[in-house]
């Protein structure tokens, strides 16, 4: 578990399930069938899905988050049960969904507020099938939630909505798929833990859920359980969730951030937080961009990686020069401006999730750095590290 430090401004255990640090069980390291195609951090574990369609999974499994039938944690790749092949995976926080090539989504581990969407509320460490009859080509796991855009181009959310982050217009949970309101035409979504944003046809920004430090972009502070657009008329190709935090990326390759700044997530060095997007400082261009809790990553031109935000658990990968405060006073290290990783590996995607953040070369090799509590970097070991390593069995 991490110290408490490292849990300001995370998602309440309460939601996610008590951190673990698994069973004894001792394996080796098997090799993955083939080089990844994508790779996804979540809370404490990663999955990633290779070129041939399967799906592998790593670090904390209490909850069967990792798909392999066990409720061990496993510091190295494990294959998901799962004749059917993928094409995508996102690894939430206490679950993880994954999208086939027949356009069904499974889900698999934590399931208190029916985050899995097979109506049920109990957790199952192997995939199984969301119910409703949705035809889905992409998923997004958050928190307690999950949100997916269908073929035709409809959201739909299912799991928590405490704070009306499932976009249906209501508070109440669902334990299967719940059409967003407002009839939009999404081409993605990314949920978070209490709020969601996904892009539409036209390419404009949409949130919803809680709204207390400004995440929605919408220039206010108002909770809404139904999508707001995002102040500033921008155009976006990619809008990612962090945990009080959003960021998108503009065709140009522009970053713009909102909400919590506490950290330095939203990478200005001015504010503490904004309701409306503000320019990532700096002048270089990304091509790829994902949210963590409190960290931001990129990739910019050129393939380098990029991170700024909490360095809590060595999660930016670099050499983080400042100090960040918690509540009580207490100093960790962050940074409010990009700062390259460590080393000279080349990066096509990058994958922010709570204290850790992964990535995939050029060359489809996964590697890791940042906190490892319970085996998140996958590299066969729970020691961290501010350095990439490289995930075993490849």
């Amino acid at each position: 578990m991490a110290n408490s430090s490292r849990l300001q401004g995370l998602v309440p255990l309460a939601v996610i399930g008590v951190a673990a640090c698994g069973g004894t069980e001792t394996l080796a390291p098997v090799p993955i069938d083939a080089p990844f195609a994508s790779i996804h951090a979540g809370f404490l574990h990663t999955c990633g899905v290779t070129t041939s369609g399967a799906a592998y999974c790593w670090g904390w499994n209490r909850d069967g988050e990792l798909g392999d039938g066990s409720r061990t944690d496993r510091p190295f790749p494990v294959r998901v049960s799962s004749a059917v092949p993928f094409v995508d995976l996102s690894a939430g926080a206490g679950h993880t969904c994954g999208v086939t090539t027949g356009n069904a989504v499974f889900c698999w581990g934590f399931n208190l507020t029916g985050q899995l969407g097979n109506g049920s509320n109990s957790a199952s460490p192997t995939p199984v099938p969301v119910t409703g009859g949705w035809s889905l080509r992409s998923v997004a796991a958050g928190g307690a939630f999950t949100c997916a855009v269908s073929v035709d181009s409809a959201g739909a959310c299912w799991g928590w909505n405490g704070n009306g982050q499932l976009g249906d217009g209501s508070k109440a949970d669902r334990n299967v798929p719940a059409a967003v309101s407002g009839a939009l035409k999404l081409v993605a979504v990314s949920a978070g833990v209490q709020h969601a944003c996904g892009l539409a046809a036209d390419s404009t920004a949409y949130c919803w859920g809680r709204n207390d430090i400004g995440q929605l972009g919408d220039s206010t502070i108002i909770e809404s359980a139904t999508p707001v657009a995002v102040k500033g008329g921008r155009k976006f190709i990619v809008v990612a969730v962090g945990y009080s935090h959003t960021c998108a990326l503009t065709s140009g390759g522009d970053a713009y951030c909102w909400g919590d700044n506490s950290s330095g997530q939203m990478g200005d060095t001015v504010r503490s937080s904004s309701s409306v997007p503000v320019r990532v400082v700096g002048a270089r261009a990304y091509l790829a961009l994902s949210t963590g809790a409190s960290h931001t990553c990129a990739v910019a031109t050129g393939n380098t990686v990029y991170c700024w935000g909490s360095n809590a658990g060595g999660q930016l990968g670099g050499d983080a020069a400042e100090n960040c405060f918690t509540p009580t006073g207490a100093p960790y290290p962050c940074s409010h401006r990009p700062i390259p990783i460590f080393g000279t590996l080349t990066f096509a995607m990058v994958s922010a999730g709570n204290q850790h953040t992964c990535a995939l070369t050029t060359g489809q090799v996964a590697y890791c750095w940042g906190y490892n509590s319970n085996g998140q970097l996958g590299d066969a070991t729970k020691s961290g590290s501010e350095t990439p390593v490289r995930v075993a069995g490849q």
